[in-house]
């Protein structure tokens, strides 16, 4: 099984086709402070997507310090200009 990405985007607004694609599917906004966006597969956890060490340790130690939770899949993560509204 392919090792999950984490794509990172600063000051460009992705379309919601685009977030869709990179996520490989419907997408969740799993965290949102306002400078920083985190996006994932609503279903990657349902369906099965690989466990994503790198964008789970920077939503729990960077982001939200919440230990008890993981990411799978592709996540893509805005900062600055580059959010989904």
């Amino acid at each position: 099984m392919e090792k999950p990405k984490t794509i990172r985007i600063r000051d460009k607004r992705p379309t919601l086709k685009e977030a869709q694609k990179m996520v490989g599917g419907l997408i969740e906004i799993i965290y949102d402070d306002g400078e920083t966006q985190i996006i994932g597969n609503e279903e990657g956890k349902v369906l099965g997507q690989p466990f994503n060490k790198e964008a789970t340790e920077y939503w729990t130690k960077k982001i939200a310090d919440i230990p008890y939770d993981i990411l799978n899949g592709d996540v893509l993560i805005l900062k600055g200009k580059a959010r989904l509204d």
